[in-house]
């Protein structure tokens, strides 16, 4: 279990809250910040990031087949493909998808995350989703990647940065994760692990994770991962059924990840130090019961050698005294301005050795973002918030005391029931997390194996409600 971490809350004070073009030269001066309308970002992180940076790697490990959670030595491009991965199943279907580039080393490998379906089955609920490399600088379609951190585990580094929202109630329902520390509470999903010597350029390995039984009331949830904006309104296909594909899938096609909005915030990490890092704003998003801040955070000179970094503000803002984090270094450090109103990011409460502790509804800032040590390497963020005012088309994204993007529109988030065509009866087979994990399947496998139901007893999965100020308990 990894200690937790504790920060400490200042209050947001008028004038040293905001910083401005118009009205911030001193903060500039202090800061060397740019604020024509960027962000801004800082680190915290504790020792106890280890677990997936040290040699301390027994606790850490799914099974005694697990790989190492330290880099294999990097395969180098052949300049040639080794071979053609099969094409993504046309008949696959895709409520959603996202692009994201890797962080973990200054070799960024850009990827497509999409989402497929949220079936029910006997005694559960499984989200299920996919990877696909997409391109990375010197290698083919069709070559093996070097191993790579995916941003995708959550913050206590056994289970997945993954969740399904109900935003009519406010709840989150987090992944079932095993009831023995002995089996280190690992998550009934697929373990990032185990995908990561497998990926190629082009190929889409589909991924799997078991949750707790939805109501049967509920017809659509959210998908929220903590390292992309959310999937919206997807369906929730009954037991022994799927959702098919109205058009055929491609998930292998080249894309480029779409340029962050103009301006910029600069600082120095940490403060008065001659390592500078910058700020930039992609987009707000907008959806029912919630919104969502897409960031960027780039390093314009070499870093700090330490694999990962401590933040504070701006990256990382700071909740009460006396409250119990699961995150260290939590994308929290953004307030989003409408008016008067001021929206704060949302957490999960959650509990952790008999602690009630809080967890941030956003990216952690982690081991998978060590390519930041070098000049160049940028990572994206996203960070929740509650619903913005009914009507909202523009948002001020503030990082107090270093500056405001002002103006940033607001995009609603794409309703996932009309991408995907009307579930149908399958037969699928089961998979148990006995022995050695699934690594993930091909397109071509759909639909995927789902959980041994026999399994689900030694599992058990939490619903907690979301909550935007955590209180010291």
């Amino acid at each position: 279990m990894w200690p937790l971490a504790r920060l400490s809350l200042r209050p947001l004070t008028g004038a040293s809250a905001v910083a401005t073009p118009a009205d911030s030269d001193a903060g500039s001066r202090d800061r060397g910040g740019s604020y024509d309308g960027g962000m801004a970002v800082a680190w915290r992180r504790p020792a106890a990031w280890a677990c997936a940076g040290s040699l301390l790697l027994s606790g850490c490990t799914y099974s005694a087949e697990e790989p190492s959670l330290l880099p294999s030595p990097r395969q180098e491009p052949t300049g040639s493909a080794q071979s053609v991965p099969p094409a993504t199943n046309p008949m696959l279907p895709v409520a959603g998808e996202r692009l994201w580039v890797s962080g973990w080393s200054a070799l960024p490998i850009t990827m497509r995350i999409a989402l497929h379906a949220v079936r029910r089955i006997d005694g559960a609920t499984v989200v299920d989703w996919s990877i696909t490399p997409i391109g990375a600088p010197g290698y083919e379609v069709g070559d093996a990647l070097p191993p790579t951190e995916l941003a995708l585990e959550g913050a206590k580094r056994r289970t997945l940065g993954l969740a399904l929202i109900d935003p009519a109630k406010g709840l989150a329902y987090q992944p079932l994760e095993h009831k023995s520390e002995r089996q280190f509470n690992h998550c009934l999903c697929v373990p990032m692990l185990r995908l990561q010597p497998d990926l190629r350029v082009g190929e889409t390995r589909l991924l799997q994770a078991a949750f707790p039984a939805l109501p049967k009331s509920l017809s659509f949830i959210d998908v929220s991962l903590l390292s992309v904006a959310p999937f919206r309104h997807v369906p929730v296909s009954a037991v022994g059924t799927a959702p098919t594909a109205p058009e055929p899938t491609d998930l292998a096609r080249p894309e480029k990840i779409p340029p962050p909005a103009p301006g910029r915030i600069e600082f120095a990490n940490p403060e008065g130090s001659t390592q500078r890092q910058r700020i930039q704003v992609t987009r707000v998003l907008a959806a029912p019961g919630r919104a969502t801040l897409e960031w960027r955070l780039t390093s314009l000179d070499d870093q700090t050698p330490d694999p990962v970094v401590d933040y504070g503000p701006p990256v990382t803002g700071h909740p009460a005294d006396g409250v119990d984090l699961v995150n260290s270094s939590p994308a929290n450090g953004a307030v989003l301005r409408v008016g008067s109103t001021r929206l704060t990011n949302l957490w999960n409460r959650t509990t952790v050795d008999g602690r009630t502790v809080y967890e941030c509804q956003c990216t952690e800032i982690d081991v998978w973002a060590s390519g930041l040590r070098e000049q160049g390497v940028s990572v994206g963020l996203v960070t929740s918030y509650p619903a913005m005012p009914a009507g909202t088309r523009t948002v001020a994204v503030e990082f107090p005391g270093f500056g405001v993007f002002r103006r940033v529109p607001v995009v609603l988030v794409e309703d996932a029931a009309i991408r995907v065509g009307p579930a149908r009866e399958v037969s699928t087979e089961r998979w148990s997390y006995l022995g050695r994990p699934a690594s993930g399947w091909l397109s071509a496998e759909w639909p995927t194996p789902t959980p041994e139901e026999a399994q689900l007893a030694d599992y058990a999965g939490a619903v907690k409600p979301l909550l935007t100020h955590p209180t010291a308990r």
